[in-house]
């Protein structure tokens, strides 16, 4: 082969390159906007509103859990959710992993009405809770990782609730019993239903005003559950603010680690084994080339 045909082959690679890459791209461009259409066209379809993205601190292969708000989190679940709904995977001895003193744990379990050793199980009585909601209430182990959203759906139903200023947009929309068009767009965008059914939305306000449990993150707007969390409903000892976005917040990253309390130890030792591969690639292809410069 003379210098030309190489100088004609090497033009000929780096062309073929280029149209490689650029159909990468295209099919790259091509499959988020998809994407992106599909699922703006499953939330339309559905009439749910789909909680936003939050940004946790765990998330990614170099996240880590905040300390302070998994020990806060940890009060919150002991204190509050138990009340109605258990972590039946979590053991409160398990609670030290997080920074919780033997005298604190056994405090928080006793607490709930169990001791140190037990599994964090709530006092409330199955048949009881049925007979009070309609429902047994979901053991929570799990919850972050057995709903579409995972931890934003659980921190959007926590915090999708009516609010006093909903409660009122709702009784002065319904004073004549009807909801007109300006109406629908000012309680879609406040409350997160279909302006395109006013009549739904309509029968949704009365449910409201009646004192059911509106959620705007929740498939059909209305379940069992009451609000959870207020403003103020645990002390926190660290003095952190207790709103309930923050409490909120916090239970939802402890919730995270109870549905896999070696989460960082697997990420830590993925991270391990990969750079491990690459340093393992490096030397092979050095001997490869070592080997095969003799043949050649």
């Amino acid at each position: 082969m003379n210098c030309k045909e190489v100088v004609g082959f090497r033009s000929v690679v780096k062309r073929a390159g280029r149209v490689v890459r650029s159909a990468a791209a295209i099919m790259v461009a091509t499959a988020t906007l998809a994407t992106v259409l599909v699922s703006g066209d499953v939330q339309a379809s559905s009439g749910v509103a789909i909680p936003p993205k939050q940004p946790w601190s765990f998330l990614g292969v170099f996240g880590q859990f905040d300390q302070a708000a998994l020990k806060r989190g940890a009060q919150v679940a002991a204190q509050s959710c138990m009340a109605c709904h258990s972590i039946k995977y979590i053991k409160f001895d398990q609670l030290r992993q997080l920074g919780f003193s033997e005298l604190e744990v056994k405090a928080l379990a006793e607490g709930a009405g169990r001791t140190k050793k037990d599994a964090m199980i709530s006092s409330m009585d199955p048949v009881a809770a049925k007979e009070s909601f309609g429902v047994v209430p979901p053991d929570l182990s799990l919850i972050t990782k057995a709903r579409k959203g995972y931890e934003d759906y659980v921190y959007g139903i926590l915090t999708g609730y009516a609010t006093e200023s909903d409660m009122a947009l709702a009784n002065r929309v319904m004073a004549d019993g009807q909801v007109t068009a300006e109406e629908a767009k000012e309680v879609a965008s406040a409350l997160l239903l279909d302006a395109h059914h006013p009549d739904k939305m309509a029968e949704s306000l009365k449910r409201l005003i009646g004192g059911e449990n509106f959620n705007r993150y929740f498939p059909g707007n209305f379940f069992a559950m009451p609000q959870p969390l207020m403003d103020g409903a645990v002390a926190y000892t660290d003095g952190t603010e207790n709103s309930k976005v923050q409490l909120s917040r916090d239970v939802v990253t402890f919730l995270a680690w109870a549905a896999e309390p070696t989460q960082m130890e697997r990420k830590a030792l993925g991270i391990k084994v990969i750079l491990y591969l690459v340093v393992l690639t490096i030397m092979l292809y050095a001997v490869k080339r070592r080997l095969w410069a003799k043949v050649h």
